[in-house]
């Protein structure tokens, strides 16, 4: 079921100007914001490994419990921890061109993924960006102002959009090109994730600090309204199709339902995070709700 909408259409200046708006606007209140600069920033050093102690070490540094199985004393080694990295991918499917509230997935996903950029920068962290649908996108890591207003006016470019949305490529393609010490951020409605990507959702879980998934998602993706007949189109294949709603609702809400329920168990089977996102909902406070419930996983 997609919906196209030819009036929410505009010049990409346009877009830009009302993406970076809007998300100025919700960084005045972004909580978000506060706890992303809390939970993210690196803490400066980490254990890298024990070795015997020397009488010229400080004997502070003695690990008693270890140290408590051997004959020997030993003492812990630290080394700087490496900047932390973000990097977003960024859903760009035909699924995705779709809404029937102020704001295509498309263009509420683009808010989320700049505003995410836009915490990064502001906090210091260095951010990347990946674009995937029937062609990808990859913007390298990097910080300051310069790098948000260049993911900002990729993920208004709705000339980047369209096709289908391979998340195992996806997967793929960040895990062989960004470091280990990065969260990963994926938006999507994951309504069409192509590839075996539970596997590779596995793998990048292992590999980077985090991976958070973020589904976003139009009322109509979940729920149909009781209003007899309705004409619906692919945006894929151009068919079209007239429903009575009101005979298929229950059977679509619950299809709907377990789709989403399969897709939130692959994830956090593979030891991944997912949070749903409506686009009616105000994103920042779903973010913000998640970091105090679970922000020390991160």
């Amino acid at each position: 079921m997609t919906e196209m909408r030819e009036e929410d259409f505009f010049e990409t200046d346009d877009v830009v100007a009302e993406v970076d708006s809007e998300v100025k606007r919700v960084a005045d209140t972004f909580r978000f914001a506060l706890k992303y600069k809390e939970q993210f920033q690196a803490s400066g050093i980490e254990f890298s490994d024990l070795r015997q102690y020397n009488t010229s070490d400080d004997a502070s540094r003695i690990d008693w419990k270890n140290s408590a199985k051997s004959e020997d004393l030993f003492v812990k080694e630290y080394e700087e921890e490496k900047d932390m990295d973000v990097f977003i991918a960024l859903d760009a499917s035909n699924s995705m061109m779709f809404g029937t509230t102020d704001k295509m997935k498309s263009e509420y996903a683009a808010v989320v993924a700049a505003a995410i950029a836009y915490a990064s920068t502001d906090a210091g962290i260095d951010v990347g960006f990946g674009l995937f649908g029937e062609d990808e996108l990859y913007i390298a890591p990097g910080g300051g102002n310069a790098q948000y207003q260049r993911i900002l006016h990729e993920v208004a470019d709705f000339g980047n959009y369209g096709g289908d949305f391979n998340l195992e490529h996806a997967l793929n393609s960040i895990i062989g090109q960004i470091k280990e010490n990065t969260s990963v951020f994926i938006i999507s409605d994951f309504i069409r994730p192509k590839g075996d990507w539970k596997s590779k959702m596995l793998v990048a879980s292992k590999k980077f600090r985090h991976v958070m998934n973020v589904m976003v998602k139009d009322l109509r993706d979940y729920k149909l309204p009781d209003n007899g007949n309705m004409r619906f189109g692919d945006i894929s294949t151009g068919e079209q199709l007239v429903v009575n709603t009101s005979k298929v609702k229950e059977e679509y809400n619950e299809e709907a339902q377990k789709r989403e329920e399969r897709i939130v168990n692959k994830v956090e089977g593979a030891g991944a995070s997912i949070i749903k996102i409506d686009t009616r909902d105000q994103f920042s406070a779903k973010f913000a709700k998640y970091f105090d419930e679970a922000g020390e996983d991160w």
